[in-house]
């Protein structure tokens, strides 16, 4: 493994933010091969959209590039950074694919450039914290938290949950009541945008896999969503766990702030 390969395979954050830069270059220099080959022809054609082109290709390129530098720097130093707000979306929503496609050539899998991304996220999560508005906390859990076989399903309404203590729901709800906070259970995406919608939280703390926090996040923009990885020791969806402490500490820092960050900045499911 070269020194390269070894960077980019870094633990943590990093990761994804290596991946970026690297896809970011491979963005610039694409961009402007396709214009060297498709110049001559469209100046030719029209000299008004060769320049029109031209200046569109330069702001998309300085804004990607800018957002990435934006991402960084917020994200390293846990400082809000992040002006104008839009170009994070941007920039993620461009480097993202690209990221998955230069991971699998380096050895990197998927769910591992997926959780890199949730740790980039949580570190922008409380790099914005003075922007996020806490008085709208919606927990979403997905539906393989609940022991699979229980007859009382949660799906649409989690009081359902009679606290047998088979699964980890009861002790959800209980840390709901405690803080009195609002919490959905969804079976997939679908559903989950559905209860974003209906409900309209102003923060998220989601528990799901590498692939359904990462859409989520995603999809619920501009709505900052804090993400925590379930467990699944039984295999993808069934029976699945979460970190019961993480999952309350995130809470709290939520609510009122109350959180060792430095614990939690550099775990993979934490800050």
């Amino acid at each position: 493994m070269t020194n390269f390969e070894k960077t980019l395979k870094v633990r943590g954050k990093w990761t994804f933010l290596n991946l970026s830069i690297l896809s970011l270059v491979v963005l610039i220099l694409f961009s402007f091969l396709l214009w060297y080959l498709i110049s001559p022809r469209v100046s030719v054609m029209n000299p008004v959209l060769s320049w029109g082109i031209r200046i569109s290709g330069l702001l998309f390129i300085v804004t990607v590039t800018g957002g990435l530098f934006l991402i960084i720097l917020s994200s390293a130093l846990e400082k809000d950074f992040l002006f104008p707000h839009g170009e994070k979306q941007i920039t993620l929503k461009v480097l993202f694919p690209i990221n998955l496609f230069l991971g699998r050539l380096f050895g990197i899998s998927r769910d591992q450039v997926r959780e890199s991304f949730i740790q980039v996220n949580n570190s922008l999560f409380k790099a914005t914290e003075k922007r996020i508005q806490r008085d709208r906390l919606l927990i979403l859990l997905p539906h393989c938290l609940q022991n699979f076989d229980c007859p009382h399903k949660i799906i649409g309404d989690f009081n359902n949950c009679q606290r047998c203590g088979d699964c980890l729901i009861g002790d959800i709800v209980g840390i709901q009541q405690k803080y009195k906070i609002d919490l959905s259970v969804a079976t997939g995406g679908t559903l989950a945008r559905k209860v974003i919608v209906d409900k309209k939280p102003t923060v998220i703390i989601a528990v799901a896999c590498e692939r359904d926090l990462c859409s989520g996040i995603q999809d619920a923009y501009p709505i900052p969503v804090y993400g925590i990885l379930n467990q699944r020791p039984y295999g993808p969806c069934l029976n699945t766990f979460v970190d019961l402490e993480r999952l309350e500490k995130a809470v709290q820092y939520i609510s009122d702030g109350v959180i060792d960050a430095k614990r939690h900045n550099h775990q993979c499911v934490g800050i």
